[in-house]
């Protein structure tokens, strides 16, 4: 299936990327067609619901109909055969500066005739996304975007400053391919924010920490929101031991003043953290982490880097969303 995806704009290669991985942890690959600001284009024999499921950076999952220029918009959507009555919804994303509820209007006209329109109980919703053209999608799912927001760790009752957003940590754990059923390990877990997203898109969540007091945050966290995980305390050097094998690893170590490593420098946290990925994970296999510096990344011998995207947070802080694979 061709798919029309509405991608957040925070930082949109992630986003882009966010939604190739998850196509990829659904077990089918995605062959991008076509990307402008906030509109990817893709074809995938992924479950097109399932992926809007797991989604963190997108807003919207559609079954592309067609794309033209915006003034072409009537004779366009007449040529598209859909179940009726619809429903036409109009966004704008890109650089053009369309009249939305004009093209509503027009796109309503064409397809509504003979179908008939209704706007609370519509068979089928069509948007109409405007990025550099006009694209036309049949919507099969809307991320839950404000999902995300009330799984923030200020609402949790175990809280840590240093707690990834639910929508990072979930486009995270797909970068790292976690396939439903999988084991997916978190050996820095902190608050259990990774663990939770794992979980909620059907994977097997193992979280580990050095610190009792994370872990059994995490464990409450967790309990909060319904979810479980198997978690340990334990050193990222002592995780292969007492967790063994896994499918795949997300996680957010730590990386400044704020977070504890016990004295230890960054640099050889990281090396040693690499190398005990490379002696639980099986070739092809990959790690979603976020680095403070692309160079920490130098230590993973073990691993192609296969994707890195930057995403400013303030000051000087800027954090590398990346995707590594085993060899």
């Amino acid at each position: 299936m061709k798919l029309l995806l509405e991608l957040s704009m925070e930082c949109e290669p992630l986003a882009r990327a966010d939604a190739l991985a998850a196509c990829e942890a659904l077990g089918h690959r995605a062959r991008v067609l076509r990307h402008e600001p906030g509109v990817l284009l893709v074809e995938t024999r992924a479950d097109a619901v399932k992926l809007a499921a797991r989604l963190g950076l997108c807003h919207y999952v559609s079954e592309w109909l067609a794309s033209c220029p915006p003034d072409e918009l009537g004779p366009t959507a007449a040529s598209i055969d859909v179940e009726g009555p619809i429903r036409v919804r109009a966004t704008k994303v890109g650089p053009i500066t369309p009249n939305l509820a004009e093209a509503t209007r027009v796109v309503g006209a064409a397809l509504g005739r003979g179908r008939g329109v209704d706007l609370r109980s519509p068979r089928t919703d069509i948007r109409v996304v405007f990025s550099r053209c006009a694209h036309i999608g049949r919507m099969v799912g809307a991320v839950d975007r404000s999902s995300f927001e009330r799984r923030k760790n200020r609402y949790m009752p175990f809280t840590y400053p240093a707690s990834l957003h639910p929508k990072y940590a979930r486009a995270l754990v797909n970068l790292s391919r976690a396939a439903p059923g999988a084991r997916m390990l978190d050996p820095f877990c902190g608050t259990g924010a990774i663990l939770a997203e794992a979980a909620l898109v059907g994977a097997k969540p193992v979280g580990s920490d050095i610190s009792e007091e994370m872990v059994e945050g995490a464990r409450r966290n967790l309990s909060h929101l319904g979810l479980s995980s198997e978690l340990h305390v334990t050193d990222v050097g002592g995780v292969r031991e007492v967790v063994g094998s896994v499918d795949s690893i997300a996680t957010d170590p730590p990386y400044g003043r704020s977070t504890s490593t016990k004295g230890e420098s960054i640099p050889r946290l990281y090396a040693r953290a690499f190398s005990t990925f490379a002696g639980i994970l099986k070739k092809g296999a990959y790690v979603g982490i976020v680095v403070p510096r692309k160079s920490l990344l130098d230590s993973a011998d073990d691993f192609v880097v296969m994707e890195a995207h930057p995403l400013y947070v303030h000051g000087s802080l800027t954090r590398h969303f990346c995707s590594l694979r085993r060899t």
